[in-house]
């Protein structure tokens, strides 16, 4: 029982984050498989980074763009080498920007989760 209350509270600060990004644009519903495959990554952090809503809503916000910038790159007309270097370059400046809206302590366990939650695919 005491799990169940503890994983409740992780995830508060997310579902306060898309209970609050829901309140401030009354049209936000997730639209496609990026915004949804977004929440699912934003609350999959959440478990351990620990966020608070601020943070949840700005890194929501950076991992749907970087996701719909990945698709763009993907089914663009690029060569391989080009679209793998493109997709490194996002996913590092992906990180960085993380490095804007995280504490220190929750960057560097984002940078560890990120290497399994959303791993490089060329």
């Amino acid at each position: 029982m005491k799990d169940i209350f503890k994983n409740l509270i992780k995830g508060l600060p997310i579902i306060l984050a898309l209970l609050l990004i829901q309140a401030t644009n009354a049209q936000f519903v997730p639209k496609n498989e990026v915004e949804k495959q977004a929440a699912k990554l934003v609350q999959a952090y959440q478990a351990d980074v620990g966020m608070t809503i601020e943070q949840a809503t700005a890194v929501y916000e950076k991992i749907a763009e970087v996701l719909a910038k990945e698709n763009g790159i993907r089914n663009g007309t690029s060569s391989p080498e080009e679209k793998k270097k493109s997709l490194m370059d996002l996913s590092k400046q992906e990180t960085e920007h993380m490095g804007t809206i995280l504490d220190p302590a929750q960057w560097k366990e984002y940078k560890k989760m990120k290497k399994t939650l959303q791993p490089l695919k060329y």
